[in-house]
C-alpha cells in the first residue's frame, strides 16, 4: 500500500482571499470547470487565510464562521506622529486596509494612548471612520495631557441616531480628527479590535 497515495488532501489554495466557486456545469469532465469549482459535499481550504468552505446548492458557505457569522476578531495598531495628528482632518491615516468586495470592517472596540510631550493639542475629536460618518469617537484624547484612555463612544450613541452609523463595503478604516489641531507635539498609539463582515460568506 502506498502510504502517500492513501492520504486525503482537500482542494485548496495558497493565495490570500481565494474562495471556492460554483461551476457552470454539473460535470467536472466537460472542460468548463476551473480550479476553484467544487461539488456539494466537497471542502475547499484556503491555507493562507485559514478558512474552510463547502458548497450548498448554488451558494458557497464558510465552515466554522466565528462570532455570529462575522469573521474572527482581529487587532490592528498604529502610532500617529505629531505631524500626522496636526494634519489628520485633512489627511486621514489608514489603520486597516479595505477588506475587499462585499466586505466591511466592523469596529468592536478601540483604545488610544496619548504619549504627552510638552505641548497640548488644540481641541479636536479623534475619530475612526470607514465611511462618511465615524464608526467611533475616541473623545477628548487630542486635547488632553493624560497618558492613557480606554473610553470610546459609538457614533450612533454620540449623535443619538443609529441611521448615522454607516458601513461601506470595501472601505479602509482610517483615523481622522474633527478638525486639524493647530498646536501639539505628542504621539498617539491606537489599538483597534475589529471583525470583517463578509456578505459573500454569510449569504
Amino acid at each position: 500500500m502506498n502510504i502517500l497515495d492513501s492520504r486525503i488532501l482537500l482542494k485548496r489554495s495558497t493565495v490570500a482571499g481565494t474562495t471556492p466557486t460554483v461551476p457552470a456545469s454539473s460535470s467536472h469532465t466537460d472542460g468548463t470547470w476551473v480550479s476553484t469549482d467544487i461539488y456539494e459535499g466537497e471542502l475547499f481550504l484556503n491555507t493562507v487565510d485559514s478558512r474552510l468552505f463547502t458548497r450548498q446548492g448554488s451558494n458557497i458557505k464558510e465552515i466554522g464562521l466565528q462570532d455570529s457569522l462575522i469573521g474572527a476578531t482581529q487587532y490592528a495598531s498604529i502610532t500617529l506622529t505629531s505631524a500626522q495628528i496636526l494634519a489628520l482632518n485633512t489627511t486621514p491615516i489608514t489603520i486597516v486596509a479595505a477588506p475587499g468586495a462585499n466586505k466591511t470592517i466592523v469596529v468592536k472596540s478601540a483604545m488610544a494612548r496619548l504619549n504627552y510631550n510638552t505641548t497640548t493639542y488644540t481641541a479636536a475629536d479623534l475619530q475612526l471612520i470607514s465611511a462618511a460618518q465615524p464608526q467611533y469617537y475616541l473623545n477628548d484624547i487630542i486635547d488632553g495631557t493624560f497618558t492613557f484612555i480606554t473610553a470610546f463612544t459609538k457614533q450612533n450613541s454620540a449623535v443619538g441616531n443609529v441611521t448615522d452609523l454607516q458601513f461601506t463595503a470595501n472601505t479602509a478604516l482610517r483615523a481622522k480628527t474633527s478638525a486639524n489641531p493647530t498646536t501639539g507635539n505628542s504621539t498617539i498609539d491606537i489599538l483597534v479590535e475589529y471583525q470583517i463582515l463578509d456578505f459573500n460568506a454569510i449569504f
